[in-house]
């Protein structure tokens, strides 16, 4: 089964931007970064990731998410 990645722990590591600045830069609390960060969310609010992606400079979704192969437990 594909779940999705987000990998914007990477993105933010790339370009040198820490969580707090990405809270200011779009009004998204940090702690919503830091969930998206940590891989624990489990949605993703599409209006969060275009601020995001806005903020960044990121014109490509693949640099922000990708899907990804999830072990099944049987």
């Amino acid at each position: 089964m594909l779940k999705i990645k987000i990998k914007l722990k990477e993105v933010l590591k790339k370009q040198g931007v820490t969580q707090k600045q990405l809270e200011a830069m779009t009004g998204v609390p940090q702690s919503r970064i830091s969930t998206l960060c940590s891989g624990e969310r489990q949605e993703v609010n599409l209006l969060i990731l275009e601020k995001i992606a806005s903020a960044l400079n990121i014109t490509d979704i693949s640099m922000l998410m990708q899907f990804e192969e999830e072990a099944i437990n049987e």
